[in-house]
């Protein structure tokens, strides 16, 4: 079996070795639900997700926007209201159970790696933001509108890229509604 490892950039977090091998172990990819690959990965996620988790939160390793992705109901948008923490507590997971789920995977991926874009497009979406302490809700539109080209010049889907960008804006130090807007944007949600 052959794992789906993440693609490292530069907001990928910082790992011991002993973390390192457990990274390793993980099967990031997204398999057929219904098919014996997608149980072998459950199952061999069992172990080391919850370990790496259980690590990374000791040493204080997962950067606090990346936390209030999962846990904070503003980072979230939708019908339901709640957090994707609380979403996940609703449909009957917690802890760990919650962690070792098929949809917990893109959220583990932004715990250790950061947004799942390609160098070149967050090179180029970062210069385009120059000084993010400046990024106001007003700058959102043209960032999203630039995010929303560049997701379609490296064929990313547009209902990924609204995600991965909201989550890189978040990483830069963007204000969260301002994030949001972006990643709507690039979505192209409006």
């Amino acid at each position: 079996m052959t794992l789906g490892m993440a693609v490292r950039n530069r907001y990928a977090i910082t790992f011991t070795e002993a973390e390192e091998s457990l990274v390793a172990q993980i099967d990031f990819e997204r398999h057929d639900p219904t098919s014996r690959e997608a149980r072998a990965a459950y199952q061999g996620n069992l172990v080391p997700i919850p370990r790496i988790l259980a690590s990374l939160r000791q040493r204080g390793a997962i950067p606090a926007q990346r936390v209030s992705y999962w846990t904070d109901p503003e980072f979230r948008t939708g019908r339901r209201k709640g957090s994707r923490e609380q979403l996940f507590a609703r449909n009957g997971s917690t802890g760990d159970e919650a962690f070792v789920h098929f949809g917990f995977l893109p959220t583990l991926r932004y715990f250790l790696f950061g947004a799942n874009l390609p160098s070149a497009v967050i090179d180029a979406f970062v210069d385009k933001v120059g000084d993010p302490r400046w990024a106001s809700l007003s700058d959102a539109l043209d960032h999203g509108r630039f995010a929303r080209k560049l997701a379609q010049n490296h064929g990313i889907n547009p209902s990924d890229a609204g995600d991965e960008f909201f989550k890189l804006a978040l990483d830069l130090g963007i204000w969260v509604q301002t994030a949001m807007r972006i990643g709507e944007l690039a979505e192209g949600r409006r």
